[in-house]
C-alpha cells in the first residue's frame, strides 16, 4: 500500500494512477477524509448488472414507495441551495 497526501497525489497523479493500475492500493489523506485509489477487478458490465437487477423478484432498484419518492423529488422545481452557510 502506498500512502500520500492530497497535494502530492495531485502533483504526481500519473505515477499514482499507474501504480494503482498495476494492482497496488494508493491511500490519499486529505482534509475531507481518506480516499483509496484501487484497480477494480474486471467484472460484469453495467448493462449486465442492470439487467440482473430488473430480472430479480423486486423488478427494479426501488419498491413502489421508493420509486414514487424519487419521482416526486424530480417533479418539484426548486432552486439549488449551497450546502455552505
Amino acid at each position: 500500500m502506498i500512502e500520500t497526501n492530497a497535494r502530492e497525489f495531485a502533483r504526481h497523479f500519473p505515477r499514482f494512477r499507474a501504480q494503482a493500475a498495476a494492482g497496488q492500493t494508493v491511500r490519499i489523506r486529505a482534509p475531507d477524509g481518506t480516499f483509496l485509489l484501487v484497480r477494480e477487478p474486471r467484472g460484469i458490465a453495467a448493462g449486465d448488472f442492470l439487467n440482473r437487477l430488473t430480472a430479480g423478484p423486486a423488478r427494479g432498484l426501488f419498491d413502489e414507495g421508493g420509486a414514487d419518492a424519487v419521482e416526486e423529488g424530480r417533479r418539484r422545481a426548486a432552486p439549488a441551495r449551497s450546502p455552505w452557510p
